[in-house]
């Protein structure tokens, strides 16, 4: 019974993940709903889950806010330019699908690989500004390096979070409430191996 309450138990160290599931995915969700502070949410978020997919010890809330803070001018700013690029991209593949023209058929595969390479780079950005300090301009061009080099784990990631959703949004609609903390919590342990093999350290 001893080991069966012991907080290293594996059992009550996944009930505690689930609960930090939870609580980062409220505060993602609260926190984001200005829109434009969706980047910082999302950082903060993964710097929570980073530690989590890692062992790291650490307090849900306090290191949320932390790095909310901390990294909000970056982020916000990645946000923005990204949040256009995504906006030209689904116009570029609308006009594509519905044009009927010989040049939409033609463009749109290329079109369709740019929506890949686009959501590979969103997966990394954010974790990535979580990870280390930096320029905005260097982690942009860290984070597209890091893409083309581990292109399959990222897209691995892309499918997860899809999968994830879909079923939140379409089958188990309560369970939309920690479809972003879970996400990323099972991103995390993908994109960590992906740091580890490059030495990037998580921000203290």
């Amino acid at each position: 019974m001893g080991r069966f309450f012991n907080v290293d138990n594996p059992v009550w160290r996944f009930i505690g993940n689930l609960a930090d599931v939870f609580i980062v995915s409220v505060l993602w969700i609260v926190c984001s709903l200005p829109v434009v502070t969706i980047g910082a949410s999302t950082t903060a978020m993964y710097y929570v889950t980073l530690k989590l997919a890692s062992n790291q010890e650490g307090y849900t809330v306090r290191s949320f806010f932390k790095s909310f803070r901390q990294n909000f001018k970056q982020a916000t700013v990645i946000w923005i330019g990204t949040a256009a690029v995504g906006v030209v991209l689904y116009l570029d593949v609308m006009w594509c699908l519905t044009s009927g023209t010989s040049l939409g058929r033609s463009v749109i595969i290329a079109a369709l690989i740019m929506c890949v390479i686009y959501l590979l780079f969103l997966t990394m950005v954010f974790p990535l500004l979580a990870r280390c300090e930096n320029t905005v301009s260097a982690l942009v061009k860290m984070a597209f390096a890091l893409c083309i080099r581990n292109a399959v784990l990222l897209f691995s990631a892309v499918v997860i979070t899809a999968v994830i959703f879909y079923v939140a949004l379409f089958h188990v609609w309560i369970l939309a409430i920690i479809a972003p903390g879970l996400s990323a919590f099972l991103n995390s342990y993908i994109i960590n191996r992906i740091f580890e093999k490059y030495h990037l350290n998580l921000q203290s």
